[in-house]
């Protein structure tokens, strides 16, 4: 009787640890995304245009981003071309135009995988008053 119980503990431990590890390797991280100034902030002048690029790592693989002004004084216009459907390592690059409003704005990238997964970062831009 003991050499059955033991040999159920073996298997039951053993079929554990198969479902533990199958398990967790189809976990995927969400997207990953870093940029050149890493939270420095750009300054721009009222209508001036710099170039910006985020860097990604999507272990999903991608499916979609957008792009946007995060107090809509800007204009932000991509320049990143074709991202095919489960591409795991991107950038995304563009232009942005400081608006007419002296103060904070923001260049917001977000992007979703193809797992559903979704992650954001945001370059902060002030843009300052014409001289």
């Amino acid at each position: 009787m003991k050499n059955l119980l033991r040999v159920l503990v073996l298997v039951l431990a053993v079929g554990t640890a198969s479902l533990t590890s199958s398990c967790s390797d189809d976990d995927k991280n969400p997207p990953v995304i870093t940029f050149p100034t890493n939270g420095n902030q750009y300054e721009v002048t009222v209508g001036e245009t710099i170039n910006f690029s985020f860097i990604v790592v999507a272990e999903g693989g991608y499916a979609s981003h957008t792009l946007a002004a995060t107090a809509n004084q800007g204009v932000i216009a991509e320049t990143t071309g074709l991202i095919d459907s489960g591409t795991e390592n991107f950038t995304i690059t563009g232009a942005y135009t400081a608006g007419d409003v002296a103060g904070p704005d923001g260049i917001k990238l977000t992007v979703k995988d193809n797992e559903g997964a979704e992650s954001s970062a945001t370059i902060n831009v002030d843009i300052l008053s014409a001289q």
